[in-house]
């Protein structure tokens, strides 16, 4: 059995065609040839919006690896491999996963490097960390369970089923409290990147880091894509076209840009800033650019919360009712009943055992003093 890492380091010649896969772009030649565009339409020149996104695409990929023995294949063998597949769940989205690996895998890998190939595949089209059939009871234990694409789902049941829509009518009156600032300075929350869509305004309450998705210009190309397509297409058409859901998209980068990290607010926009530096986060530094005309229609300017507005109220209620962290936790556990019962037949035990000593020694001091009335000490007579 030998380790092998058949993928490889992505090139810019892969990186054009991960771009012409997900998102149909239209390069010229010059381009292509790496050589300089002198095109103004060609998609390329937004590709330097996209270094954060195509570092996240190079390290999956590349770590990509298989244990082969003699007559195995591994899930991918090339870039190549892995745009097929993005296509095929592009143009198939009522496939299920089961019929997917069927019509994918012909030369029949072993499930398990199937499974994977089709795994990084998702992660790639939708910034979703999907997980195998099986997870460790670990992961699960601590709340960190991964999106799971079943073999009886189909690629828009597996979205539909991972970002549910619910109603929160409370959100416009809450909104204009849930600045980062007021977040970091009363419930002393910090703010980290994720790359994964599905846990953004993820709130770990043990550690007071609040998940923020970054990956900002992956989620623009998702709005150029459809801006001229109809309001009313369904998952199962938006995924033909390489798209998320438009509102889905919208709340995310309003979530950020709008209301944690209000771009109007000097202070809001300063940390949301240092987010963006090397030296951090190393978030996407589209994250400070809002755009509107180029990839918004004119109805989506403001927006309900129905695919985050619950994280949205976890953070209200959080800055209203701080989760008690460090040393406050340390008290607050200190202070819980059970300790105040333990505090109080302590004291009780001190006060009966100081009250049983000076009990001994006024019973010493009384013996004392009837033994010198009953033995008085004679004064030794004078000569």
């Amino acid at each position: 059995m030998t380790l092998e890492y058949p993928v490889g380091k992505a090139t810019s010649s892969q990186l054009q065609a991960l771009t012409k896969a997900l998102w149909s772009w239209s390069l010229c030649t010059n381009c292509q040839t790496e050589t300089p565009c002198k095109t103004p339409n060609c998609s390329w020149s937004r590709s330097t919006t996209l270094s954060r996104f195509f570092e996240f695409f190079k390290i999956p990929t590349s770590g990509y690896k298989c244990n082969i023995v003699p007559g195995q294949s591994p899930g991918l063998s090339s870039y190549n491999d892995l745009f097929r597949i993005l296509e095929q769940l592009k143009s198939s989205p009522e496939l299920s996963k089961s019929e997917l690996l069927e019509k994918l895998f012909t030369d029949r890998p072993t499930r398990l490097y199937q499974e994977r190939a089709l795994n990084l595949a998702v992660q790639v089209v939708v910034m979703i960390n999907c997980s195998a059939s099986r997870q460790s009871s670990v992961l699960l234990e601590y709340g960190n369970e991964e999106a799971r694409l079943h073999l009886n789902d189909t690629f828009s049941q597996f979205l539909n089923d991972v970002f549910p829509k619910t109603s929160h009518p409370s959100i416009d009156e809450i909104k204009s409290e849930l600045l980062a600032t007021k977040l970091k300075k009363n419930a002393r929350l910090e703010f980290l990147p994720t790359d994964d869509l599905r846990n953004h305004l993820r709130l770990d309450k043990n550690s007071g880091v609040v998940e923020i998705f970054h990956h900002t210009a992956f989620l623009k190309e998702q709005l150029r894509l459809a801006k001229e397509q109809p309001q009313s297409l369904s998952v199962f058409d938006l995924i033909q076209i390489g798209a998320l859901p438009r509102a889905l998209v919208i709340e995310v980068l309003d979530s950020i840009q709008k209301v944690i990290f209000d771009l109007t607010d000097v202070k809001s926009k300063e940390l949301l800033l240092s987010l963006t530096l090397t030296s951090t986060c190393n978030s996407d530094p589209g994250i400070l650019r809002f755009e509107s005309v180029t990839i918004r229609k004119p109805e989506e300017q403001n927006i309900q919360y129905y695919y985050f507005g619950a994280r949205l109220a976890d953070l209200h209620q959080e800055l209203m009712n701080p989760t008690p962290r460090g040393f406050q936790k340390w008290f607050e556990r200190k202070s819980s009943p059970r300790f105040v019962m333990m505090a109080t037949v302590a004291g009780v035990m001190f006060a009966l055992s100081l009250g049983l000593s000076s009990l001994a020694l006024g019973g010493f001091q009384a013996y004392v003093g009837y033994m010198a009335w009953k033995y008085p000490v004679q004064a030794p007579s004078g000569s």
